[in-house]
């Protein structure tokens, strides 16, 4: 299943391609001040990959708080959040903001709320939980 989405504004794309059905993906309200600031809604596959490609990469925002390792993509024209991504062993891993989909209403709900203050295994979660980058294209 191919899932399509980006940016208002159509600078920044991805395509998020999964083996599970709509209803088999999980929706997650991180409650960090970022996620609840943008309403963002987190989906990922780890059996999955992400594509991701900017029109023009100067007007992407890559944008770090917390722990300093992970890129939040932010169009600087019209300031939609698409996805966070890290690297971790020589690979890129991303969470999708399901809201930055175009088929969001297809993943049903409601979201589960995720509190990730002060746990100490996060970067191992992420590789084990979050979903394989296949491509940057235009960054």
């Amino acid at each position: 299943m191919k899932f399509k989405g980006g940016c208002h504004c159509g600078n920044l794309s991805l395509e998020f391609d999964t083996g599970l059905e709509p209803k088999a993906l999980t929706l997650r309200a991180c409650q960090c001040t970022f996620c609840r600031a943008h309403g963002a809604l987190s989906v990922s596959d780890p059996k999955g990959k992400v594509i991701i490609a900017a029109r023009d990469a100067t007007a992407v925002e890559r944008y770090r708080f917390g722990l300093g390792v992970t890129d939040f993509l932010i169009c600087r024209r019209c300031g939609v959040y698409i996805l966070a991504m890290m690297e971790l062993d020589g690979a890129r891993y991303a969470v999708v903001n399901a809201n930055a989909l175009e088929r969001r209403a297809e993943i049903p709900g409601p979201p589960q709320p995720m509190d990730y203050e002060g746990e100490d295994a996060r970067l191992a979660r992420r590789k084990t939980r979050w979903t394989p980058v296949a491509a940057l294209n235009g960054f």
